[in-house]
């Protein structure tokens, strides 16, 4: 059974969540948050010291899901890619998390934060991919990665710019396009 405070917490995680997703980090407001918690600015600062630190808290958290869900393996990087625009697909809050968190923290990731913690497997499984040949060996791991995370991602957000035709491609449609761009990129 879990105790009130790690109720509070959850809730407090949970509005960051969407108050981040909606507003990035400069954007975002403590009062809502709290408000959207149920809970006060003074319980919110108990758990977390800043807001900063509370972005911190949202990122590690979806990364961490993500991630697991996701498991990038060398030998078969189309297949991650069909798995990140499906997690993008039902979960476009992280989609969007990761946008703010690339425009708004690119230079604060140090080796102690978690996105360069993820990394980092990644990255070994794409080495290991292009030593196997799965992988065109002329790629940078870190920038076939960060392609493919942006390509998984483009196609799973609709855009509803009113630039799109009636006849929009659908869900299906835009998954396969997604695992055959990354089949062909990584082409040996």
């Amino acid at each position: 059974m879990r105790s009130a405070g790690e109720a509070t917490r959850d809730r407090i995680l949970a509005a960051a969540k969407d108050e981040f997703a909606r507003y990035g980090l400069a954007g975002a407001r403590i009062n809502r948050i709290a408000v959207d918690a149920r809970a006060s600015k003074d319980r919110l600062y108990a758990y977390f010291a800043s807001k900063e630190e509370l972005f911190a808290a949202v990122t590690s958290e979806w990364t961490v899901e993500t991630t697991a869900e996701t498991a990038l393996r060398g030998d078969d990087l189309p297949g991650y890619a069909g798995r990140l625009f499906d997690n993008y697909v039902a979960h476009p809050e992280n989609a969007r998390l990761q946008q703010w968190a690339d425009l708004e923290a690119p230079d604060i990731m140090s080796e102690n934060d978690i996105r360069s913690k993820t990394l980092q497997p990644k990255i070994v499984e794409i080495r290991k991919g292009q030593a196997d040949g799965h992988i065109d060996p002329g790629w940078n791991p870190s920038e076939l990665l960060f392609v493919i995370t942006d390509l998984a991602r483009t196609l799973a957000l609709p855009r509803g710019n009113g630039t799109t035709s009636k006849v929009s491609r659908s869900v299906s449609q835009r998954r396969e396009a997604a695992v055959e761009a990354v089949r062909r990129l990584i082409a040996v």
